[in-house]
Parts: structure tokens; C-alpha cells; sequence
């Protein structure tokens, strides 16, 4: 385990830019991003907030046990998020988890990445 019970300690390289977890530069990392924004599901919040997807992409040297390094760090995202919807800033909603899709490295390379996505409904500035 490392610091405060996790299992990985992924969240030490954090972007807003994927395009800098390059695998030649960076051993473990994510970056956090909107995907895209869509009109709110719910009637009262129609006009006044935005459906905002937001895309975590994962990145990690794999060594020998690929699978079992991806599950830490998603699992550690997951955990992080859990409990935490009174910290989001009023108007937001908890990001709600939506997919992970595993990300495979090219032949002879040692890393293994995935892209989880979540929504959450946040306000039109």
C-alpha cells in the first residue's frame, strides 16, 4: 500500500493535457479532461447546467503483471471519488462513474493505460 491506503501512487503525475503522459517520458500518470458537454438530463437544471463528461486516461509501466497494475490504479480512482460529494463545489454533482475502456500498449512496449469516463452536472458559467 502506499500513502493514505492506496494501492498505487499514480496521482503524483497529473495533467490536463493526455498527450503528456507520453510512455517515454512518464512512468505512471493520468490526465483529467472534458470530453464533452451536453444539455442537462433534468428539467430544472436544463437552462443553468451543463452534463459534462470527463475522460481519466490511466498510463502505467506494466512490468510483468499488466492486468493486476491496471486494476490498482483504477481501483485507487474509484476509491478516491467515493464518499466525497460534499467536497464538490456548489452546483456540481458527485462525478458519477460511466465506462473504463483498457488501453493496450504496441508490441515491445512496457506500459498498459485505460480511459474511464464519469459525468457530473455542473453549471454554465
Amino acid at each position: 500500500m502506499k500513502a493514505a491506503d492506496y494501492w498505487t501512487d499514480a496521482g503524483l503525475v497529473v495533467t490536463l493535457e493526455p498527450g503528456q503522459l507520453d510512455p517515454e517520458d512518464v512512468d505512471d500518470g493520468l490526465a483529467v479532461y472534458i470530453e464533452r458537454q451536453e444539455r442537462s438530463p433534468e428539467p430544472a437544471t436544463a437552462r443553468t447546467h451543463r452534463l459534462t463528461t470527463i475522460g481519466v486516461l490511466v498510463k502505467r509501466v506494466a512490468h510483468s503483471a499488466a492486468e493486476a497494475r491496471l486494476d490498482e490504479v483504477v481501483d485507487d480512482i474509484e476509491r478516491s471519488l467515493d464518499g466525497r460529494p460534499s467536497t464538490w463545489p456548489a452546483g456540481f454533482t458527485a462525478p458519477q462513474y460511466q465506462s473504463m475502456e483498457p488501453m493496450r500498449a504496441p508490441a515491445g512496449a512496457d506500459w498498459v493505460g485505460a480511459l474511464l469516463r464519469y459525468t457530473s452536472t455542473i453549471p454554465i458559467r
